[in-house]
């Protein structure tokens, strides 16, 4: 941490008092702090229970320590910070190390920070151990394993060659029930995981942010006077401000309450507006036809997060200046199009489809819209922008038809 930065916490310390405790109190999140050099200047209870260093030890060791002997051997510590000064952040999803040297797969991400002079002062690194998810996987992969072995043995069972043919055709069609059935319940899952996980922001972090703004306040009103403690409120309530901002935004990707109490449109229309203050691209929104009427709770969720993932490419690759979203009832079919003026990309090249960020986001997309039974295109060329489209089928609320009892 900066020294001016110390300095101005030292001597208002009540607010460096609740700061601490924001940040040291979050257990099931790894935060710490690094200076420029990549040194850890602050380790909270989150950290010590997923990287098991303690504070004492860690404090004073570069945050390297907690990397794989070979991220280290190739830089990647320091490619990080490289990566989030000049994104504004870097995210990552990899192995790490532990204090007694078992390995665990985490999902984080590193801010720059800056001082009231916007002066570079060091780093904020937020983690989450992912391990439990992998466990998940496998047992996934282990169960189509062991679908895949039970239908091989029955086709042994049998000689003539037609028959062969129609178990091969029944265990494709088992192996792709299996499929959608297994990623369904992932889904509901990550989305019971993520209406907690903002739950538990906005009640504790934007509690305690609250408590700070309003602390800060009160001591504004008793130091009017001094104008060099003043000018260190300013200071304190633009950071209070901007954590406040961020919260709220992160409570919001995580888990919209207005897609659960208003509906899909609703959510859109909200997310939308936001994207667009938060990354300065104006953001069109139109819905047709369905007269804010609720979908089923999977297609308002799985369209949303197509919505929001198409969004988040725009920001991150598109390079766009304007964005339209259409939600429209088309006969008994709900159609959500995206379209932006950016700079496109081939559509048709394999390597952009399958590797790179983007690719990953478009296959979440299309699995997304296929579990709803609906389908998924997307048409882009270099220089012409990009339109992503999906269409399924209309299920209102209260329907018979609902896939809440899918099978899994």
């Amino acid at each position: 941490m900066h020294d001016n930065n110390i300095s101005l916490m030292k001597q208002a310390g009540w607010s460096a008092e609740l700061l601490y405790q924001l940040i040291a109190n979050i257990k099931d999140y790894a935060i710490y702090l690094n200076d420029l050099e990549g040194k850890i200047v602050s380790w909270n209870i989150g950290a010590e229970k997923v990287f098991g260093y303690s504070t004492s030890e860690a404090i004073g060791q570069h945050a390297r320590i907690v990397f794989t002997e070979e991220d280290r051997d190739n830089g990647v510590p320091e490619q990080e910070m490289k990566t989030a000064v000049a994104e504004g952040c870097a995210e990552d999803e990899r192995w790490h190390l532990r204090r007694d040297g078992s390995f665990f797969f985490a999902s984080g991400v590193l801010y720059p920070l800056y001082d009231e002079r916007e002066k570079h002062t060091g780093y904020a690194k937020i983690a989450r151990d992912l391990t439990e998810r992998l466990n998940l996987q496998e047992e996934i992969r282990e169960l189509k394993e062991s679908v895949e072995t039970r239908v091989r043995e029955r086709i042994g069972e049998f000689s003539e060659s037609n028959e062969s043919l129609r178990l091969e055709i029944d265990y494709r069609q088992q192996s792709e029930q299996l499929r959608v059935a297994l990623l369904r319940k992932i889904v509901r899952a990550q989305e019971d995981e993520r209406k907690r996980i903002a739950r538990d922001i906005h009640d504790n972090i934007g509690q305690q942010v609250v408590a700070l703004k309003l602390k800060i306040k009160a001591i504004e009103d008793g130091h009017k006077d001094d104008a060099e403690l003043s000018d260190q409120i300013l200071w304190l309530q633009k950071i209070a401000n901007q954590i406040d901002a961020e919260v709220d935004f992160l409570v919001w990707e995580l888990r919209p309450s207005v897609l659960d109490h208003f509906g899909l449109s609703a959510a859109i229309k909200k997310f939308s507006r936001e994207w667009a203050e938060h990354f300065n691209i104006p953001a069109d929104f139109e819905e047709i036809g369905l007269n804010s009427k609720r979908l089923i709770p999977e297609i308002e969720t799985n369209l949303y997060r197509i919505c929001q993932e198409a969004l988040n490419n725009v920001s991150k690759h598109a390079g766009a200046e304007n964005v339209s979203i259409l939600l429209e009832k088309r006969d008994s079919s709900v159609s959500l199009i995206i379209e932006d003026d950016g700079k496109g990309f081939d559509s048709s090249d394999h390597a952009v489809l399958t590797g790179s960020d983007r690719g990953v986001g478009l296959l979440g997309m299309k699995e997304r819209a296929e579990l709803v039974d609906g389908a998924f295109e997307i048409e882009s060329s270099i220089g012409n922008g990009t339109t992503v489209y999906v269409r399924v089928p209309m299920r209102f609320e209260n329907d018979d038809n609902s896939l809440e009892n899918a099978p899994l």
